[in-house]
């Protein structure tokens, strides 16, 4: 069972010694590399069981048609892509070009300004749109087994207090980038603050074309 968090965040000084000597020592892995470790094994279990006519698209491309197919009948702009995922202009630039390119997305302008393209889903990816999200479904199935409720909301929080830590350095640029991470509720749900981003090193995974 996961340690439940409260909202005070805690100074470097709280952490042990023993804690910090078994990272220095290589007898443990610190949460960075962890969490990396972690990021690539999800990244190797949906590459090992997606379906076959997916075969050739990267993880970000994967990545941005589900959330097109999830905002589907919305307005979605470069920038809403770049806020969702906390990566780059250029890099959004340059991932969405090739997709374009690739037939996965169009750009159509919106009705009340012909200067505005929004993104949207052609039929090609539309069609694989659905095949994606139940992948993606199944694997969470798979990851969160053996945790309760509050043991992920719990989890998440963590996540969302050390993305917090980074970005209030100062050195990350525009916070509005990193959404919360805190566990999404539905309306009707306990209130819980809501986030909408997922910022580990997803700008990394853009990259791969």
């Amino acid at each position: 069972m996961l340690l439940r968090v409260n909202n005070e965040q805690p100074n470097r000084e709280s952490l042990s010694a023993s804690i910090i000597d078994s990272w220095s020592e290589g007898v443990c892995k610190p949460p960075s590399v962890a969490l990396r470790s972690v990021h690539n094994v999800i990244n190797r279990y949906l590459k090992v069981t997606q379906p076959d006519m997916i075969d050739g698209l990267s993880s970000g491309n994967v990545d941005i048609i589900v959330y097109l197919d999830h905002h589907k009948g919305e307005d979605v702009f470069p920038q809403d892509i770049e806020q969702r995922f906390g990566i780059t202009r250029s890099t959004s630039c340059r991932v969405l070009g090739l997709m374009e390119r690739k037939g996965l997305i169009a750009r159509e302008p919106v009705p009340h300004d012909a200067r505005m393209k929004r993104i949207v889903l052609t039929e090609q990816s539309r069609t694989i749109a659905t095949m994606l999200r139940e992948n993606a479904e199944s694997m969470e199935r798979v990851l969160l087994r053996g945790l309760d409720d509050d043991d992920i909301r719990g989890f998440m929080h963590v996540l969302d207090v050390m993305q917090t830590n980074l970005v209030a350095s100062g050195k990350l640029g525009d916070s509005r980038q990193y959404p919360s991470l805190d566990l999404c509720e539905p309306a009707d749900g306990p209130d819980h603050t809501a986030g909408d981003g997922m910022n580990d090193d997803e700008e990394d995974r853009k990259e791969e074309q």
